[in-house]
């Protein structure tokens, strides 16, 4: 009788196939480094440099070149460097070592430092490869040595996807670091790169224009609006937009203001200059379509003012994260610096708080949300000189006006003389504080003016100065009553642009009539405006 001994499972494996089971393993280190040739620039476009830079914390995967086995996983560190632990049965070994432009292993590392990869626009992520050693024998390591990600060309376009990646890092590490230490967030983000239709964000993805792989402060500025989307929220409708329009939706401005201030900010945090700089791929020298100076604006200076100019914005929000130690050209511009105490935290984490705060919980988010915001959460040391230069450098005026309160026709701003050429009420503004600081709330201005029975008038607003283009965002909305306190006439946009104008109305009755101002656009319901009553009989 032929007997049978049960064993455990792991003993019965080892005995059917004593080859495999006791097979030796063998491990061994391998160490290297990886850079990407970059392309340096600077406000006038490319400088025809083109320094190898360090690949900082992407994957890392050795593999037994013969069959694709990875054998190894690791991650470059802040220099590019590598040292992988490695294991494998065999004595002699063909090494490969991969690297891949994913951040998986760093965000496993540093819970903080969320996932991110750059890819094709079909959703292949790059990879990169040292030189393969052939019959290396793995009872002793291995040095690759180091290895440079070249240049990549998309038709005329110049471009390379690690720096890319490299651009993207900065600007996590910026927010992830101790300047700003945001929370971890348990998401991956996503970079595509070329994508022939241009530049943009949704949610937790980017894509980067075919002629953007160069271009840092683009990328970072599309960066920036992950973030918003990610760690605040953002009510940026989208569209067309450019620097120089002061008459945006002012929610696209805070938009496109945060994520140009993004960028600037991490720029500088790393030792640049805060420029905006988008350049033409395709040169090697100069080359440049777009610049700015977010420090001091240039080269628009003071062409770009008010909540619904997006240069102006970013240049305000820019001043909150910025500090005198930057490597700006104007040293000792910077209104609130990192050492500044705001509420018992530095500048630069006070705006953070408001921004994944007040900003993220508003309905609508534009300049004044935010100026709100900073005043409510920080209340206790709302260092509101300080914050109040900023905002009013680029004519910002979320302030009562000299004639607050005149909130209902017992307060009511006299208008003295009304004649065929009228008086313009300068300096007012569509913002209510009980404080005279903030936060504040919407407001209505009232204005009494004496009229004849039988004269006809027009009542009507515009921009401050009669500007052409909006330097404030205000859309005032008109109502006109008589002495008995009816509403005998109202208008919303019948002046020019968002400006309301009551045309022609016939005066019936002799005595004190009273102007209201107001803005029903829950959207644009601060800003600056003029008034004047005319007469046209």
């Amino acid at each position: 009788m032929r007997r049978f001994t049960i064993l455990p499972l792991a003993l019965a494996l080892l005995a059917a196939f004593p080859s495999v089971a006791l097979a030796a393993k063998h491990e061994f280190v391998v160490t290297g480094r990886f850079l990407y040739e970059d392309k340096a620039w600077d406000y006038s476009g490319w400088t025809g440099s083109d320094p190898e830079l360090p690949v900082r914390f992407a994957d890392v995967n050795v593999l037994d070149a013969s069959t694709g086995h990875v054998v190894g996983r690791g991650m470059t560190d802040a220099e590019g460097d590598f040292a992988v632990d490695c294991r494998t049965s065999k004595e002699l070994l063909d090494v490969s070592v991969r690297l891949d432009s994913d951040t998986r292993r760093k965000a496993k590392a540093d819970k903080a430092f969320p996932r991110l990869a750059v890819m094709t626009t079909s959703k292949a992520i790059y990879s990169a490869f040292a030189p393969t050693v052939h019959g290396h024998p793995t009872d002793s390591d291995l040095d690759v040595g180091e290895t440079t990600v070249l240049k990549v060309l998309s038709g005329q376009k110049e471009g390379n996807p690690f720096n890319v990646l490299d651009a993207a890092v900065s600007g996590l590490l910026y927010v992830t670091g101790p300047e700003i230490g945001a929370k971890h967030k348990s998401v991956s983000l996503r970079v595509y790169w070329p994508n022939p239709l241009g530049s943009y964000a949704l949610g937790r993805k980017c894509w980067i224009s075919t002629n953007d792989g160069y271009d840092d402060s683009v990328i970072l500025h599309e960066i920036g609006h992950v973030v918003h989307n990610v760690w605040s929220d953002s009510d940026n409708p989208g569209g067309i937009h450019y620097f120089g329009d002061s008459d945006q939706d002012p929610r696209l401005s805070f938009g496109e203001g945060y994520a140009t201030a993004f960028a600037g900010a991490v720029l500088a945090h790393d030792g640049s200059v805060a420029r905006y700089v988008d350049s033409s791929a395709s040169a090697q020298v100069g080359g440049y379509q777009l610049h700015l100076e977010l420090e001091d604006a240039v080269p628009y200076l003071s062409g770009v003012l008010g909540a619904s100019d997006e240069v102006a914005v970013a240049c305000v929000l820019y001043d909150l994260m910025d500090g005198d130690d930057s490597a700006d050209d104007v040293p000792d511009d910077d209104a609130l610096t990192p050492s500044f105490s705001v509420d018992g935290v530095p500048a630069q984490i006070a705006w953070w708080e408001v921004f994944v705060g007040p900003v993220k919980k508003a309905r609508a988010v534009t300049m004044n949300r935010a100026w709100d915001g900073w005043l409510k959460l920080h209340e206790d040391d709302p260092a509101y000189d300080a914050l109040r230069d900023v905002y009013e450098d680029r004519e910002l005026l979320f302030v009562n006006d000299a004639a607050e309160p005149d909130n209902d026709p017992e307060t009511a701003t006299p208008i003295v003389a009304v004649t065929d050429t009228g008086t313009w009420v300068t300096d007012h503004t569509l913002y209510y504080a009980e404080d005279g600081l903030g936060p504040g709330r919407r407001d209505k201005d009232w204005f009494a003016v004496e009229l004849q029975a039988g004269q006809r008038v027009d009542v009507e607003t515009r921009y401050p100065a009669g500007a052409y283009d909006a330097t404030t965002q205000a859309d005032t909305w008109l109502a006109l009553y008589d002495p008995s306190g009816k509403r005998r006439a109202w208008d919303d946009d019948s002046g020019f642009g968002r400006n309301a104008r009551i045309a022609g109305f016939d005066v019936g009755t002799s005595g004190t009539w009273h102007v209201m101002v107001r803005s029903k656009n829950r959207v644009r319901d601060y800003g600056r405006y003029e008034l004047r009553v005319l007469r046209v009989d």
